[in-house]
């Protein structure tokens, strides 16, 4: 249950944007990066780490 003040829905909504920024961080970095390592031509994996490095841009905007 939300309180009235919105100072105290912005810090929950930013920890909910924390979580989501170290799922996907370790998504990259635990499993397209190593895919990229081993297979770095392949194209769906260049796409996926590109996109994704923008969300988690995004993301790491709105913690702050």
């Amino acid at each position: 249950m939300f309180s009235d003040d919105p100072a105290a829905w912005i810090e929950y909504e930013k920890r909910q944007f924390r979580e989501i920024l170290g799922r996907l961080t370790r998504m990259i970095t635990g499993t397209l990066d190593p895919h990229l390592a081993r297979y770095p031509d392949d194209e769906w994996a260049q796409l996926a780490v590109a996109q994704l490095t923008g969300v988690r841009a995004t993301l790491a905007q709105l913690t702050k």
